[in-house]
């Protein structure tokens, strides 16, 4: 079997979805369909709805829905094809790999050698640990690591030998070449004889996704450079696309975040105190590579890089680079600390996580560092932080937030909101004095687009009454508070407490109390034999966000009002708010984008 959809589709009937998420939670038959506590929210009331007959999910109280892959996806945190390669092993499905070439196979088998090599590598430099007089063991006591932790990242100890490990692997039956392509081995100055490329350092073995050691990193003991060597670049390894913890940290995700740190023992000193979605970039600086892999995994991402000049500038290249891959990046403002491994030990795994919460924002941080530089009491410092400032907003593409930071930026410097943007627009910024005619007619577009709101609500309310083959494909996308109208909620809810199958009579809308005139609205609405019911889907959802979107702006034009009004008032704490509001904002703006 070679085809792709062939080998989904047959990997999908061998996985009856019944059984397979039943193998996760429990469930329990409902008619035909089978009923759980959803395993991706909090609820007291099952709202996790499994279809036997199509073989999804779908949970009416937070969204989530899909089919085995879907599921298996999100409770493994692992990716699509990870997802299939888990289900077929478990169905017995096998893929014909007869058309592969030789080449391709030869490849293959090279990975698979280098797999064993690396593991058992790691097993010897684990067992070199397990000398408590070395100075690995010591090393890694004096940082504060229990046992357990060292156990449960395979930490190991390469000993002070030129031929140890190499030896050992030519012994267990792997030949010269296959240490050299591991990166375990080097070729010495006058080519004589092989060496270990790893002496005297602690040992981090480096796993991919999936839990494999693919290479290593190891930390000095003594006084040679480099400080930290990574094995060299192989066919399992590229520190551009992998990065330290991944495997540990996709299964830890919290609140939709990653933490990026700068080194390995961060990642390790966070996961002992119990901070556990932790991933570090391997000796270099963030890639465009690294970035995508995390937006695999999350949406959110919180750069803690060390409290130093380099890791500033880090982590400004960082934030622009995890920004360009549209994550949500906030930074973490370590204070005085080194480190986040430095502070957890401070101030505790409570003292951690209010950090995080406190996480700046990266448009804010890079106003902070620029303010940095500046006296802002002297005038001509105030013009060129304020100029700088303004090549910092310019490259920012939601208006909200360009609007947010330029209202802050004057209030602190003293410079009209008019001449801001000038700055940031040139000749391109246009103050317009006729706000009347402008505001008219914007009200004009609008009563337009709500009309249009109101067929398609109509429009998906008639079809639902008059077809039942449509009304699960239609709850599978559409939740009640996608609906605008009291009306269409109430009989969407009917429907969905009774499971009324059948075609739903006028009579049956009138005894829930539904109005007449909305049942012959719904009932004489026009539906064209060529109408697209994904349009009208796509329709109601963009109307949902868009009002979640307009009644913050209706919470932020508030707070900015009673901010201007009232002087008592905490400004910090509104401007907390304020901000958080316009990222929300932002976000429901990138979800319109993304429905065709």
């Amino acid at each position: 079997m070679n085809d792709m959809h062939e080998i989904i589709e047959e990997i999908k009937s061998r996985n009856d979805i019944v059984d397979i998420i039943s193998s996760y939670i429990q469930v329990k038959s409902a008619g035909l369909n089978y009923k759980a506590l959803c395993p991706f929210h909090s609820e007291k009331t099952p709202s996790f709805s499994i279809s036997t007959q199509k073989q999804i999910y779908k949970c009416f109280g937070c969204g989530e829905g899909g089919d085995v892959i879907n599921f298996v996806m999100k409770m493994e945190n692992i990716d699509f094809m990870e997802a299939l390669e888990f289900l077929a092993q478990k169905s017995g499905v096998e893929i014909n790999k007869g058309k592969i070439s030789d080449e391709s196979k030869e490849n293959i088998n090279k990975k698979q050698k280098l797999y064993q090599i690396n593991l058992d590598a790691a097993r010897y430099f684990f067992k070199s640990m397990s000398d408590l007089n070395n100075n690995g063991y010591k090393y890694l006591k004096n940082r504060g690591l229990d046992d357990k932790v060292i156990k449960y990242f395979g930490l190991g100890y390469s000993r002070n030998d030129w031929n140890d490990l190499n030896n050992y692997l030519l012994k267990k039956g792997y030949n010269q070449q296959n240490l050299i392509d591991a990166g375990l081995a080097i070729q010495t100055k006058n080519k004589k004889k092989h060496i270990n490329r790893f002496r005297n350092r602690v040992m981090f073995p480096i796993f991919d996704q999936r839990g494999k050691v693919i290479a290593f990193g190891g930390r000095v003991l003594d006084n040679s450079l480099p400080k930290y060597l990574n094995s060299s670049e192989t066919i399992l390894f590229n520190k551009r696309k992998n990065l330290y913890g991944l495997n540990f940290a996709k299964k830890n995700i919290k609140n939709d975040t990653l933490i990026i740190v700068e080194g390995y023992m961060d990642v390790i000193s966070l996961f002992q105190y119990g901070v556990k979605n932790v991933v570090a970039s391997l000796g270099t600086a963030l890639t465009i590579e690294q970035a995508k892999l995390i937006k695999k995994y999350t949406n959110k991402v919180i750069v803690a890089y060390d409290n130093d000049e380099a890791g500033i500038n880090a982590t400004l290249k960082a934030i622009d680079i995890l920004n360009g891959v549209n994550l949500n990046v906030k930074v973490l403002n370590l204070g005085k600390c080194k480190d986040p491994d430095e502070y957890i030990r401070r101030e505790g795994l409570e003292g951690f996580n209010k950090l995080l919460e406190d996480s700046i924002p990266l448009i804010q941080f890079k106003i902070d560092i620029s303010k940095q530089k500046y006296n802002l009491n002297n005038d001509q410092d105030i013009l060129l932080f304020t100029k700088n400032v303004a090549n910092i907003i310019k490259n920012i593409k939601s208006p909200i937030e360009v609007e947010y930071y330029i209202n802050k930026i004057s209030k602190e410097t003293n410079i009209s909101i008019h001449a801001i943007n000038s700055e940031i627009y040139g000749e391109n910024y246009k103050f317009n004095k006729n706000k009347k005619n402008f505001k008219q007619k914007e009200m004009e577009e609008i009563k337009i687009k709500q009309n249009g709101i109101e067929i398609a609500e109509k429009q998906i309310i008639h079809i639902f009454l008059n077809n039942k083959k449509y009304r699960k494909d239609i709850l599978m996308n559409l939740d009640i508070d996608d609906f605008s109208f009291k009306e269409s909620k109430e009989i969407l809810n009917y429907i969905i407490k009774s499971n009324e199958l059948d075609i739903i009579t006028i009579d049956k809308l009138k005894k829930i109390g539904i109005s007449e005139e909305y049942i012959q609205d719904v009932y004489n609405i026009n539906i064209d034999s060529n109408i697209n019911l994904n349009d009208i889907i796509n329709t109601l959802q963009k109307n949902s966000l868009k009002r979640k979107r307009d009644c913050l702006l209706k919470r932020q034009h508030e707070l900015q009002q009673k901010k201007q009004n009232d002087k008592n008032i905490e400004a910090s704490e509104v401007d907390r708010e304020l901000l958080d509001i316009a990222m929300k904002i932002i976000q429901l703006e990138k979800e319109m984008k993304n429905i065709l």
